[in-house]
């Protein structure tokens, strides 16, 4: 039996080694690319500046390059081989696949993939297309390092760009100049406990979706279908680049076709946009206003546009002469007063309820800070009525909480919430819970090493617990008896804590659920940080803290929307497993914007403070107005989400499970596929909320993050940044220069205070909405004027 066994091992050495040795080698100086006879990459490196760098692959039944098609959720195998010549076929059912690999003279590796339907009747299968096998699997430090996040993909009518991006800055563009149908992502399943599970936090693979069934995002062209004896074929080109601004440019040489590059993507009503497009001059360019009107520019590649049609999206159509078709989008803000208003209506709409998670009363962030600036007795009654049946529901009269102790973000967020409405209303006795509650996270989740945990668990950064007793610190600094002084003190020195545990680096993070490079974990690290640096007077300790936020910020730049051209999406962080529990959507899928977008806009916002860089005001800027448009700018609506992916087919949960009521604590956690649902299709869309019929626990009153975010940044204070050559950038107020004086104009009645950057000292003239017009004699450097 030993010897039996032993031939037995020696013959599978034997047939390893034979398949080993049929690999090939498609080798120049730009890639070294090891394929194997079924003709998926096994390995695949890049020469960067004279270092070969790998780009792992995955090794299971998602590697790559392959063929795959789906049939009713179901997945077809196709198995390819050897032709020679780097050429690999196979055939299923009459029809012919095919992978070929070249290197292409423009140093990009070009991978031909070609379909033909040999058979009698019409091939037309829900997908068919390319799993590419580049992991996208963030594991774990330093393993994600290494690994390539599918940052941008888009399909267009005449062609396909996108890139992929690691956490130390490595880009990876992907386009073909052919157009492919759509694009989908391999997210992980089976995150969870023995009795719930839960799509995970990590992605295997993207794919590209040559052949993809209706309906799609109208931008995308309609290839579903392959008639008897029709031949498709597609050419993908993968090349690496060094730089974001690069972008653009390197997926228009590798498509042929126009590629928009947007410094600004939202603005408010009168401001103009700078309109780049990289490429040869368009043969024409289009704009269609929200109201469906169409006007043509001037077809050139770079010109300014001044939208004229009010409030809304505007598309913006690019056709060069060889009939290439790019499209963009912008958008015209409402005034930033707006959308606080119709966010405190959310939060009565959209129905506040205890539960297991804050998400569920998240809203009375706006219902308390629209009291602030707008009171209004009547729905302050209403607000206040809602949090008094809830509250108690959680916490006792003492506000120990009572349930979910150890979910210690919940009772942070609560923080807040108290700090803010005693902000509306001057209560002291909400400052008071607020402190008591502060004190209580201090006693019973502060561990030896400064971090806040959840048992033994890190949970600084889930939903920034520190930035929370910092929004508390931030009214007890204002108040003057020696008792508040004394909290302030002690909330001061535990926040130092934790906080610089936070700068040990990335070792010491860790975050809910699924470890993995988490969008939330890094960017309410960075966040906490940048907020406790701006409280700092020594300069060495700011210059330090800064540094450590920086870190943080480069390092999430592989999970933000900071290329595409789309003022839905720009700055939107890609975040995919919110769905499931938000509004009980069946399957991952990009939610970009999402309310915890607002994460790392704060993170960048505090980053221009502290460093006065153009690049940190206009993300900050443009990924705000992205998420302010979570509200419908006709209705007022709030929409939960706006979803990245272009077809995903899933399934909803369509009414309540039995006993459940707005008045209820829940202490559950309902999955989809434990109710009542239905199928639906959902594709590059606003998700709608949920809150107002969904009372068992729906998490969608996380979106109110947004116009929290939104309060602090913009609601009062407008931004003017002067660049080397005179330029200005300005932000919620008009700048021009007059003999000499910086002129201002703010744009709202609430803006109070204006935030200046200057290379040299300069007299500013500001004409407030709200009180007289003043002189300023303002320094070098970053300063605030009001």
């Amino acid at each position: 039996m030993k010897r039996l066994k032993l031939l037995f091992s020696v013959a599978a050495l034997c047939i390893e080694s034979i398949a080993f040795a049929q690999t090939k080698t498609l080798n120049n100086e730009q890639w070294k690319a090891v394929i194997h006879p079924d003709g998926t990459i096994t390995s695949l490196l890049v020469n960067r500046h004279g270092t070969w760098d790998s780009i792992p692959m995955q090794t299971d039944t998602l590697k790559g390059v392959s063929w795959y098609v789906m049939q009713n959720k179901v997945a077809v195998p196709v198995h390819l081989e050897d032709k020679g010549n780097f050429c690999y076929e196979g055939l299923v059912d009459g029809i012919k696949y095919s992978l070929s690999y070249s290197a292409a003279s423009n140093g990009a590796l070009a991978i031909k993939a070609l379909i033909r339907n040999g058979s009698a009747a019409v091939f037309q299968p829900e997908k068919a297309g390319l799993h590419m096998g580049i992991s996208n699997y963030m594991a774990g430090y330093p393993q994600w390092n290494s690994i390539y996040f599918p940052t941008m993909l888009r399909a267009e009518k005449t062609h396909f760009t996108g890139y992929l991006e690691t956490p130390t800055g490595k880009l990876l563009t992907v386009a073909s100049p052919d157009p492919i149908a759509s694009w989908s992502m391999n997210y992980n399943f089976g995150y969870g406990d023995a009795k719930i599970f839960f799509w995970g936090h990590r992605i295997y693979t993207f794919n590209l979706d040559l052949l993809n069934t209706q309906p799609l995002p109208a931008r995308h062209p309609a290839i579903n279908a392959l008639k008897p004896g029709e031949t498709r074929s597609w050419t993908i080109l993968l090349k690496p680049t060094d730089q974001l601004s690069e972008i653009p440019a390197t997926l228009a040489q590798l498509t042929g076709a126009p590629a928009f590059d947007l410094p600004a993507t939202t603005n408010e009503a009168g401001k103009t946009f700078l309109i780049d497009i990289k490429g040869e001059v368009p043969r024409s360019v289009t704009v269609t206003a929200p109201n469906g009107k169409v006007s043509t520019l001037v077809a050139a590649s770079s010109q300014q546009y001044l939208p004229v049609e009010g409030p809304g999206v505007y598309t913006l159509t690019a056709t060069n002469r060889n009939g290439k078709r790019a499209e963009a989008m912008i958008s015209v803000r409402n005034p930033w007063s707006w959308y606080l208003q119709h966010a405190r209506t959310a939060a009565l709409k959209y129905t506040q309820k205890a539960s297991w998670n804050c998400e569920n009363w998240y809203g009375f962030y706006s219902a308390y800070l629209a009291q602030c600036y707008f009171p209004d007795n009547n729905t302050l009654t209403q607000t206040n009525k809602r949090f008094d049946s809830i509250m108690p529901l959680m916490y006792a009269a003492t506000w120990e909480p009572t349930k979910m102790q150890n979910r210690i973000q919940n009772h942070t967020t609560t923080i807040g919430i108290l700090v803010d409405k005693y902000r509306a209303t001057g209560n002291i006795r909400d400052l008071e819970a607020a402190a008591t509650l502060a004190d209580w996270i201090l006693k019973n989740a502060q561990s030896e090493d400064g971090a806040y945990r959840r048992g033994h668990t890190h949970y600084t950064s889930v939903i920034y617990v520190a930035k929370s007793i910092m929004e508390l610190m931030a009214e007890e600094k204002k108040l003057s008896a020696s008792n508040w002084k004394e909290r302030y003190n002690r909330h001061y020195a535990s926040v130092k804590r934790a906080i610089d545990q936070l700068t040990g680096g990335v070792t010491g993070l860790d975050t809910e659920g699924e470890l993995t490079l988490e969008d939330g974990m890094i960017s309410c690290t960075a966040l906490q940080i940048g907020a406790f640096a701006l409280l700092q007077e020594d300069r060495v300790a700011k210059a330090r803290y800064t540094r450590s936020m920086l870190e943080y910020l480069d390092m999430h730049e592989c999970l933000t929307q900071l290329v595409k051209a789309d003022s839905r999406q720009r700055g939107g962080t890609m975040r995919f497993w919110e769905a499931q529990y938000d509004v009980l959507l069946a399957n991952n899928m990009f939610n970009s914007p999402h309310g915890w977008t607002a994460w790392r806009i704060y993170a960048t916002y505090y980053a221009y403070l502290l460093t006065g860089e153009e690049k940190w005001l206009v993300q900050t800027m443009n990924a705000l107005g992205s998420c302010a448009q979570l509200m419908d700018f006709k209705t007022g609506d709030l929409r939960w989400a706006f979803v990245t992916d272009p077809y995903v087919n899933t399934l909803q949960v369509t009414g309540n499970f039995p006993g459940t009521s707005p008045d209820n604590y829940n202490n559950n956690q309902y999955k989809t596929e434990e109710g009542t649902y239905k199928p639906v299709v959902v594709g590059e869309q606003y998700v709608p909320m949920i809150a107002n019929w969904f009372y068992a626990n729906s998490s969608d009153n996380d979106v109110h993050e947004i116009f929290k975010c939104m309060e602090e940044v913009a609601l009062t204070s407008a931004y003017v940044l002067e660049r080397k050559d005179r330029s200005l950038l300005a932000y919620n107020c008009t700048a021009e220069w007059k003999n000499g004086i910086l002129v201002i104009h703010t744009a709202e009645t609430l803006v109070n205070k204006v935030h200046v950057n200057l290379p040299l000292p300069r007299e500013v003239n500001i004409s407030w909405k709200n009180k007289t017009a003043r002189k300023y004699a303002a320094n070098s450097g970053s300063s605030w004027l009001q």
